[in-house]
């Protein structure tokens, strides 16, 4: 490639790739069946609908991704120092067409819902993989691995044009699939953070007469006389809990037989449903219980404030109790401190017949966390496995384990 002049001493290898595929993805076996199912009833059988109805009209569900990327390795300088490095990025689509899925039946059928063709689902992506060469030299090296991954999916049409309604696992709610939205979208209540909050229509929630009656206090709107938050009846979209990006910052280094490598990844923009929380205030058990508030000139550690924020039956302008409320609603954002693995080959200090290599390894894993998410691990969901929608909540899940592991490598 005599086009590369004199780059190609810089840039020894480039490429370009693409790719594309297409897959159909076929109803069950008896999807398209309308069946009836019997039930002994005394000495004799009945007939009656199943719960979830099968669709003679179900057509092929179609699956496209496409992906582009380039892949490339350079030389820097011509010392110990930055001499060599790989870089590799992707940016890829994937959309989802004619999705099979389970939407409610009307009552008037018998059944609890039926299978259709529901729904487009859109996601796409970018990646970015860095590796870079810092220190070469006869008794140290020293390499660096960055990656970086950003990602989002959403609902391209729903084809009954209604909105596709979700249990959760989590045991908090239900999710909703409307066209526009991304997945894992939360819906709920807002707290006051003024006295002139209004509705959506652009209508004032507190008449200006009753505007002496409610007080900040930290953020939150307060009825002075209750102390309990005051929160919407109208329900909104908190916006996408996925991270905005994530990434991965690697580094290994070796020196006169001894190793360190060391990973910290870092997610930005994730958000999590903190229901462990809501559900502890519940039970007045959670430890915010005991932080001191001032309120009208009052200061003390108010109950009534924090069970507010699981039912505002003090007062507020509605009642709704363990209903979804974006003071719950937390910046999950976070870096961690993910692997730690320390080596020493004693072979490298005295020689041992017979032995290759001898090598002892100190480990850890998920060992520091640097976050402002106040439950125990901004991490986690208590979704269903594997679900593309259920996710997004913390309901007293398993936070990681930090471990330590210590091991022996022999070699002869």
């Amino acid at each position: 490639m005599d086009f590369w002049g004199g780059l190609k001493s810089r840039i020894p290898e480039f490429k370009v790739r693409a790719g594309y595929g297409e897959a159909g993805i076929q109803p069950g076996a008896f999807d398209r069946y309308i069946t009836l199912t019997t039930r002994q009833i005394g000495n004799s059988l009945a007939f009656y609908t199943p719960s979830t109805q099968s669709n003679p009209d179900l057509t092929v569900e179609i699956s496209k991704e496409k992906e582009l990327g380039v892949d490339l390795s350079f030389n820097l300088l011509k010392r110990n120092f930055l001499r060599s490095g790989t870089l590799s990025a992707t940016r890829w689509g994937k959309r989802s067409s004619d999705v099979i899925y389970t939407v409610d039946a009307p009552p008037s059928s018998g059944g609890g819902g039926f299978l259709t063709n529901a729904y487009e689902l859109r996601s796409w992506g970018t990646t970015f993989a860095l590796n870079l060469n810092m220190v070469q030299s006869k008794q140290f090296t020293w390499d660096f691995t960055t990656n970086f991954n950003t990602q989002t999916s959403k609902i391209g049409s729903v084809s009954t044009g209604q909105d596709i309604i979700i249990t959760s696992s989590a045991g908090y709610g239900n999710y909703v699939l409307r066209a526009g939205d991304r997945i894992g979208q939360l819906y709920g209540l807002k707290v006051f953070t003024s006295v002139d909050q209004t509705k959506q229509n652009g209508t004032p929630y507190i008449a200006k007469a009753d505007q002496g009656k409610y007080q900040l206090v930290d953020g939150h709107l307060v009825d002075t006389a209750t102390k309990g938050m005051m929160f919407t009846n109208e329900l909104y979209a908190f916006g996408d809990p996925n991270p905005k990006f994530n990434m991965a910052f690697i580094n290994n280094f070796s020196y006169k037989g001894f190793t360190v490598s060391f990973q910290f990844d870092w997610i930005y923009g994730s958000h999590l449903y903190n229901q462990t929380k809501e559900w502890m205030y519940r039970d007045g058990i959670h430890g915010d219980y005991e932080n001191k508030l001032t309120v009208n000139g009052q200061t003390g550690a108010w109950s009534n404030y924090y069970i507010s924020a699981y039912s505002d039956m003090w007062g507020s302008i509605n009642g709704a109790r363990n209903s979804v409320k974006d003071y719950f609603y937390e910046d999950a954002s976070f870096v961690r401190l993910r692997n730690l693995s320390i080596s020493y080959d004693v072979l490298n200090a005295v020689k041992i017949k017979y032995f290759k290599k001898l090598q002892f390894v100190v480990s850890g894993r998920n060992l520091l966390t640097f976050t402002k998410y106040t439950g125990m691990d901004p991490e986690v969901s208590s979704g269903a496995i594997n679900s593309g929608f259920d996710r997004g909540v913390d309901y007293f899940s398993t936070p990681n384990s930090r471990t330590f592991q210590v091991g022996l490598n022999v070699g002869f």
